[in-house]
Parts: structure tokens; C-alpha cells; sequence
């Protein structure tokens, strides 16, 4: 029996592997000696500190914790509304095109061929249809589109910040890790930007599992009628869940693997939680009927011309020239095959090729260089965002230091959080007698599904490894109490010439490093970037002749560059027009961009593009339902749509 039980320990070492990846990962990327100084310093002292917190905090009564957590959301929500008022992103990529096509949707216009992006990527047409039932309830109070999705994303957000931490409270029956986290959401950005600014799958996933993990690890403290009216919450929300994000089914192959373990082990705790386990897997099965549908209720049919088979994924995520991420030379030749078959006939002739040149050692660096970027979170608060659309002066003036202490807090919190549960794993393995205990090991084993689908199969991308961040803030609340042992030991060896040293040798790098520590992509001062994009074969608006399109824009930092997307050979009398100091520059059209290289000073402006030639010429405009992209409308001839805008951005240089 212990032999059997032993390879259960499998799992937290795997994961304690992973873990160890994301901590470097996220030390050492982006590659720049001064940044990781400042997050080796940081982290060194999170970790100095940690045992004195501990102590400190749990010895506070429970009115002191709950008034804290109180005020601490209330700061949160606080700062989560000023964001969303004065800081309103642009959002581009796959969410802006679930967004347009939910509001179509929620207008019953089941029209699919505004772009090729869902046959291409047919999974995303679930995510669409609930998206527009939720605009359906929220037009029954004339709410815009950006109300709509600014109240899902903090019903949402804020959900799965109060359960992770009444969860934290709850099983750790510690102050010091629920303290802890809830300084982390306070503090970081992780409250504030994608999660807040951008509406996409992700967020519901994260709420999906830490719902679902506290529902089972109290399911029998349960009273019948309770576990009747969870049982179909969680039925519901894997049912949810599922249909949104589709790699969420690596939670019911865990599911599967406890059930083993447990019929192999231990029968009597696997009868206590049989039937939560089966009403999850049934929630699974129930996604099939149900993605069928919904395809038949907002008319979408598959068209293979378009859809990329399973295998294109792998194949990309091997490429020799990649290291594990998205190809779009890959993606390009995709495109070129026909039909499905074609290009599932072909992958799968070409993968073993892939995996040949990249040989052993080439595969196993591979999947560690995946795991790394997986775990890593330095660019997550930046992901679908394409910029400020007009941010107010006051924060541009600073917006390149606080975008770099946001990415420094993100990357000193995940690798605490990591650490943390690196060490609680290297505990549990180093047990004499591994105890299973069911929601703790599957919370572990599901962590480790998640790692090894997109390490060893699937493209690697930071947002696909968000999903173990409640699973490890349980992980870590689980273990509290059976690994306080180990942990006292490991904080009083040599701690203090231990974190002294690797402060003095950091600082020292840090002094003598000469490269800039700011050195990144030029800041957008103005934007607007949502669009179908032409790469999905958007249509663009034809313009007749004299026909004039003006777009405003304030610009409330100095912009040193203006870029405006057109189609290619278009022909447009265009220019820019300084409202407050009476200057007209003339824009240039280079390939699919008419832009400018010219000292901007802040103030009012005017994109003004016409149409001089007889001839109907092509402009590339967005237009939604309800969502509004700018703060200005677009004028036609004059004529004001408050709903469309021009794609275009104001940038400027990044200096140090």
C-alpha cells in the first residue's frame, strides 16, 4: 500500500518542478540585469520579512482580519472605479471580436461573415453567445456596451478575490496568508488592468475553479438541501466554464485520476465525495449537447476552408525557429491548405520531422523554455490591451514608472506565491506518510494537467498559466497547518547571512550594470486599435467621392508619431489638423499606414481623410452596436456616429 500511495508524490514533485521554472522565468525575464536586481532584491525581502509577518499577524482576533479585508476590497473597488473611468483601454485581438460579434448577436443579427476569425477558430462562438446574452439583459436597462462589460468584469473579478480569500481564511485558519494575498490584490496590478480592462475567457476561469474547489473541499459539512443546491451550481458552472475556455476539460481527466486513486486507496472518502466528482464530470458531458445548441441558435456552421485541425497547434508549439509560443508564419501556411483535412494531413506528416530536428535535448529545452513562459507574468496586466485611449496628463507624465513597478510587483507576488507552494510541495513529498486528501491532491495533480497540456502538446502563452494561481493560493491554504514544521526549519538556518548576501551581491550588479533599466516599445499616448482586423479577412467601408471623414483627438502628452491603418493601394487625401494652434500636417501613405514623424505638443486634433478621386476608394473603420471606442465620435460628411472610429495611434519614445 505505501508503494502505491507514494506515487501520488509524483505530482507535487512535477509541479514543485514547474514551480521552480516560474520563479527563475519570472527573475530573469525580460532580460534586463537592473530589472531582475530589483525583483531579486524585492523578493529577498518579501522572504527576510515573511516569518516575522506570520507571526505578527496571526496573533490578531478575528474582528481586526475581517475589518482589514473589509476595508482592504473597499480600496480595491475604489481604485477599480477610477481605473475604469479615467483609464479606459483600447482592446484589440480575439476579445474585441467576440465583443462585436456578441453585440450583433444580442441585436439578433447572426451574421457571420464579417471576418473568417470564427471559422477559423469555431471555439470562441460559445464565449460569443453568452457574451450576448448578457448584453440582451443589460439593454433591458439601456445600459451601453462598456457598462455592460465593466459590471460583468468586477461581478467577476471581485467574486473570485473575496472567495479566494474567505477560502484562504477559511482552510488555513491563518491571518498571515489571507493577509498576505489580500495585500497582493491590493497592491498589484492584477486587480486593475486585463482582468478589469479587458472581458475575455480567462477571468471566468479563474472564478469557475476557485468556486468549484471551495464547494468541494466543504461539501460534507453540507446539510442535504445545501448539497442539492451546490450540486447544481457546480454542474452549471463546469457546464459554464467549459463552454468557455475548452482546455478547462484537464480538470475533469484530474477528476479521473483521484477517482483512481481513491478506488485503489481509500473507498470510504471516495463514497464522501463520489457525487460532487460525478456531477462535475456530468457538467462535461453536458458541454457537447450544449455547444451543439448553440451553434444551431445563433446559425454558425463550421467551414473547414477556414479551421485549423488540433495538430497545427502542436506542430506550431515545435517549431526549430519558435520556442513554444504563436507562429504566425506557421498559422500562414495554414492558411494556404484548403480545406481541414488538408491541413490535419499535413501536420501530422510534417510534426515527427519538427521533432526529429529539434532532437532530445532540443525537445526537453523546449518544454522547459514553455513551462517558463507559462508561469511568467511580467506582460500579463499588458495582454489584448493596445494602449490608454486618452489617459489623463498627470498619469502619462508617469505611466512608464508605474507600468514598470507594475510589472515588478506582479513578478515579486507570483514568485512568492510560487515559492511558497514550491516549498509546501518539497514538504509533502518529503512526508514520511503521504496522506491523501482529496481536494488538496486535486488541486495539485490539476495544477500539474495544466502545466504538462500546454509544456507538452499546446502553444505556451502567460495567460494559459493563470489558472494556477487559485489553485496554488489553495494549495497553499490546504498545507498550512501539515507543513508549518518544515517551514520554521527552513526560515531559521543562516536566514540572516543567507538574504544578506544575496542582497549585497544584487546591489552591486545592480550599481555597476550599465544598461538603462527602462528600455521598452514607445508608450501610446492616444489610441484606438480595436478591429476585425484584414489578417481575418475584414471588409473594409467604401467612400465615395468627396466623401470627408474626420476623427478628433486629444492628445494629452507630447506624441512624436502618428500611425493610422488604411488598406493597401488606397488613395486619400489625408491629413492632420491642430485645432488649437491652427497647423495642417500632411500624412504619408507607406504600405498600409498613413502616418507621421513629427513633434505632436499636447492639445486637440483632427484626423481628416477625403476622398478627391472619382473612384470609390478603400478606408479601414470600426463600427460596433453599443460600444463606444473613442470618447469622439466619427464624422462622415459631418454627420456624427458615435459608434465608429478609425484605427490610429499616437506614440512617443521611451526614455530612461
Amino acid at each position: 500500500m505505501a508503494k502505491k500511495l507514494n506515487l501520488m508524490k509524483l505530482f507535487p514533485l512535477l509541479l514543485a518542478g514547474g514551480l521552480l521554472i516560474g520563479v527563475i522565468s519570472n527573475i530573469v525575464y525580460p532580460q534586463n540585469i537592473k530589472l531582475s536586481g530589483l525583483v531579486i532584491i524585492a523578493s529577498t525581502l518579501v522572504w527576510y520579512i515573511w516569518p516575522y509577518f506570520k507571526i505578527k499577524t496571526n496573533q490578531l482576533n478575528k474582528t481586526t482580519i475581517s475589518w482589514t479585508i473589509g476595508i482592504g476590497l473597499t480600496l480595491i473597488f475604489i481604485i477599480q472605479l477610477i481605473v475604469l473611468c479615467y483609464l479606459p483601454v483600447t482592446i484589440y485581438h480575439d476579445p474585441f471580436r467576440v465583443l462585436y460579434q456578441a453585440e450583433h448577436l444580442s441585436q439578433g443579427q447572426h451574421v457571420w461573415s464579417s471576418s473568417t476569425y470564427f471559422w477559423r477558430y469555431p471555439n470562441n462562438v460559445p464565449l460569443a453567445f453568452l457574451l450576448s446574452q448578457w448584453f440582451k439583459l443589460t439593454l433591458i436597462f439601456h445600459l451601453s456596451t462598456n457598462t455592460a462589460l465593466h459590471l460583468l468584469s468586477l461581478g467577476l473579478l471581485d467574486g473570485f478575490i473575496l472567495v479566494a480569500l474567505t477560502s484562504i481564511r477559511r482552510f488555513s485558519q491563518q491571518n498571515s496568508g489571507v493577509l498576505a494575498a489580500l495585500i497582493f490584490f491590493l497592491i498589484s496590478p492584477f486587480a486593475y488592468t486585463y482582468y478589469l480592462q479587458v472581458f475575455y475567457s480567462d477571468l471566468p476561469t479563474l472564478f469557475c475553479l476557485i468556486i468549484c474547489f471551495t464547494i468541494l473541499a466543504q461539501w460534507n459539512k453540507f446539510s442535504k438541501k445545501n448539497k442539492v443546491l451546490n450540486g447544481i451550481f457546480l454542474f452549471l458552472l463546469i457546464l459554464l466554464g467549459q463552454l468557455l475556455k475548452p482546455n478547462l476539460i484537464v480538470f475533469a481527466v484530474a477528476i479521473v485520476i483521484l477517482l483512481i486513486v481513491l478506488f485503489l486507496e481509500d473507498r470510504k472518502t471516495l463514497l464522501k465525495y463520489l457525487l460532487p466528482l460525478m456531477v462535475i464530470l456530468l457538467g462535461f458531458a453536458a458541454t457537447v449537447p450544449a455547444r451543439m445548441a448553440i451553434a444551431r441558435t445563433v446559425d454558425f456552421t463550421n467551414n473547414s476552408k477556414y479551421q485549423l485541425p488540433t495538430t497545427h497547434w502542436i506542430w506550431m508549439s515545435y517549431n526549430p525557429k519558435g520556442n513554444g509560443t504563436y507562429v504566425g508564419a506557421d498559422v500562414k501556411k495554414m492558411t494556404q491548405l484548403p480545406t481541414k483535412t488538408a491541413r490535419q494531413n499535413y501536420t501530422k506528416r510534417v510534426l515527427p520531422k519538427r521533432i526529429e530536428t529539434l532532437g532530445v535535448r532540443g525537445v526537453v529545452k523546449r518544454w522547459i523554455l514553455k513551462a517558463g513562459i507559462l508561469l511568467n507574468v511580467s506582460h500579463i496586466q499588458r495582454s489584448y490591451s493596445g494602449g490608454y485611449i486618452e489617459a489623463p496628463k498627470i498619469y502619462q507624465k508617469y505611466e512608464v514608472q508605474l507600468s514598470l513597478l507594475g510589472s515588478l510587483l506582479m513578478r515579486v507576488g507570483f514568485i512568492f506565491i510560487y515559492g511558497l507552494a514550491f516549498i509546501k510541495c518539497l514538504a509533502l513529498i518529503t512526508k514520511r506518510n503521504y496522506e491523501v486528501k482529496p481536494i488538496r491532491d486535486l488541486a495539485i495533480v490539476l495544477a500539474v494537467g495544466y502545466l504538462a497540456f500546454h509544456v507538452l502538446i499546446w502553444e505556451a502563452e502567460s495567460r494559459y498559466g493563470q489558472p494556477l494561481l487559485p489553485l496554488l493560493l489553495l494549495i497553499n491554504a490546504f498545507t498550512a497547518q501539515e507543513t508549518e514544521t518544515n517551514l520554521a526549519i527552513y526560515h531559521q538556518k543562516n536566514r540572516n547571512l543567507f538574504f544578506g548576501g544575496v542582497l549585497l551581491i544584487t546591489a552591486f550588479v545592480f550599481a555597476t550594470e550599465t544598461k538603462p533599466l527602462i528600455n521598452g516599445k514607445p508608450m501610446i499616448v492616444a489610441g484606438q486599435r480595436s478591429q476585425l482586423s484584414l489578417q481575418y479577412k475584414a471588409k473594409p467601408t467604401l467612400i465615395q467621392q468627396n466623401t470627408t471623414i474626420t476623427q478628433r483627438i486629444t492628445l494629452n502628452h507630447t506624441a512624436t508619431r502618428l500611425s493610422i491603418s488604411v488598406p493597401h493601394q488606397t488613395h486619400l487625401e489625408a491629413k492632420l489638423v491642430s485645432i488649437d494652434r491652427h497647423k495642417r500636417y500632411s500624412l504619408n501613405h507607406v504600405a498600409t499606414t498613413l502616418g507621421i514623424k513629427q513633434k505632436l505638443l499636447p492639445g486637440k486634433y483632427e484626423i481628416v481623410l477625403k476622398n478627391t478621386l472619382p473612384s470609390p476608394q478603400k478606408v479601414e473603420l470600426v463600427r460596433t452596436q453599443n460600444y463606444e471606442l473613442t470618447p469622439h465620435p466619427l464624422l462622415i460628411n459631418h454627420q456624427s456616429f458615435k459608434d465608429s472610429s478609425l484605427i490610429y495611434q499616437f506614440t512617443t519614445p521611451i526614455h530612461n
